[in-house]
C-alpha cells in the first residue's frame, strides 16, 4: 500500500469515527443522564444575592438587602437514590426580614430525574432508613414533595394530582414556563459557555414561587411573592463552587 492509499484510509476511518461519535457526544451534552444534573455532592455550595421585603407594625414594609450562602452537608447513597441534606435551601428566606434561623433540609434525588423536597420534620425517619437499607427510604416523598422533574421541556407539569394537572391556568403545578439560553458570565466559579436555562412556576391564589434551573448548576434564580401581605424573596446566584466527590 503505497503513501497516498494509506493516507486516503486513514482519512475515511477517521471521518466514519467522527459521523459516529458525533452523535452520541450530542446527546450525552443534553442531558441524557438525568439523574447526574443536580450536583448533590457533599461541599457543593451556592452563594446568592437579591433582597427581601416583609411587613411589620401593621402595615409598615421594609426592604434589606441579602446574600445566602446554601450548601450540601451530607449525602447518602443507596441504591439509585441520593439523599442530601443541604442548608439553607433558599425556601428559608420566604417570610421573613432577611436574618432567618438556618434550616436543614433534604433533597432526595431518584434514577429517573426526580427531586424531592423534604423539610426537617421528616429528615430523622429518612436519613435512619437510608443508613439501614438499600431501598428506597422510610418515608419516601409524595407528588406534592416534588420540586424538578426531569428531563425538562417547555409546558410540562408535574408535582400535581390529577385534578390540577387538567386546570387549564396552570395553577397548583409546578410548570415549565419558559426556556432561555444563557452563559452565567456573572457567575463565579464555572466555566462560562451557552447554557439552556428552564423558569419553573408554582401559582396558587395566595402566592407564587419560581425559579430558574440549569444542568450541572442547579437553581440559578429563586423568586417568591405573596399576593397579599407583602412577603417577597428575589435572588441571583452569584458562586457556585461544585464538591469534590460526584
Amino acid at each position: 500500500m503505497n503513501a497516498r492509499r494509506t493516507a486516503a484510509w486513514i482519512c475515511h476511518i477517521l471521518l466514519f469515527a467522527l459521523l459516529f461519535w458525533t452523535p452520541t457526544a450530542l446527546r450525552a451534552g443534553s442531558n441524557n443522564n438525568p439523574a447526574s444534573s443536580f450536583p448533590l455532592s457533599e461541599g457543593t455550595y451556592w452563594v446568592y444575592r437579591g433582597l427581601v421585603r416583609w411587613t411589620h407594625d401593621l402595615n409598615k414594609v421594609s426592604e434589606t438587602p441579602v446574600e445566602w450562602r446554601m450548601e450540601v452537608r451530607k449525602r447518602v447513597n443507596r441504591g439509585d437514590l441520593s439523599v442530601a441534606v443541604v442548608n439553607g435551601f433558599l425556601r428559608d428566606l420566604d417570610w421573613s426580614n432577611g436574618n432567618p434561623t438556618r434550616q436543614d433540609s433534604l433533597i432526595i434525588q431518584s434514577g429517573e430525574g426526580n427531586l424531592y423536597m423534604v423539610g426537617s420534620e421528616k429528615m430523622p425517619i429518612i436519613l435512619n432508613g437510608t443508613q439501614d437499607s438499600r431501598d428506597a427510604p422510610e418515608g419516601m416523598p409524595k407528588d406534592d414533595d416534588l420540586f424538578l422533574e426531569l428531563p425538562l421541556k417547555k409546558g410540562k407539569k408535574f408535582g400535581c394530582d390529577a385534578e390540577a394537572m387538567q386546570r387549564p391556568d396552570s395553577r397548583y403545578c409546578w410548570v415549565v414556563d419558559t426556556l432561555h439560553q444563557t452563559s452565567l458570565r456573572e457567575v463565579k466559579g464555572i466555566s462560562h459557555g451557552i447554557r439552556t436555562a428552564y423558569t419553573i412556576r408554582y401559582v396558587t391564589g395566595p402566592d407564587d414561587i419560581g425559579f430558574s434551573y440549569v444542568s450541572g448548576v442547579g437553581l440559578t434564580t429563586y423568586e417568591y411573592h405573596h399576593h397579599g401581605t407583602v412577603a417577597d424573596t428575589e435572588l441571583k446566584l452569584v458562586e457556585f463552587h461544585p464538591g469534590e466527590n460526584p
